[in-house]
């Protein structure tokens, strides 16, 4: 496991989609790009039901092309836009 801080939140649109990124960096300096599709989740065993939401107060709302290039370039290689 590689132990990272969270740099930066972002909520991206591109047109009708809406996902967020967080940006994380470790010890070293390598940057990591973590979309997220989900921001509610629910969670199931038996009659014990939780649910808990990400805290979305954070994130600066951006539009795709303001992202940063090498984000861009992250997401565009794993094909979500």
């Amino acid at each position: 496991m590689i132990r990272t801080e969270r740099e930066k939140v972002y909520l991206v649109k591109k047109g009708g989609k809406q996902l967020l990124v967080e940006l994380h960096r470790d010890a070293s300096g390598r940057l990591f790009v973590v979309p997220m599709y989900a921001t509610k989740h629910v969670y199931e065993k038996g009659e014990d039901v939780r649910e808990w939401s990400y805290d979305l107060s954070k994130a600066e709302e951006i539009d795709y092309m303001s992202l940063p290039r090498n984000v861009r370039e992250a997401l565009s290689k794993l094909q979500i836009f």
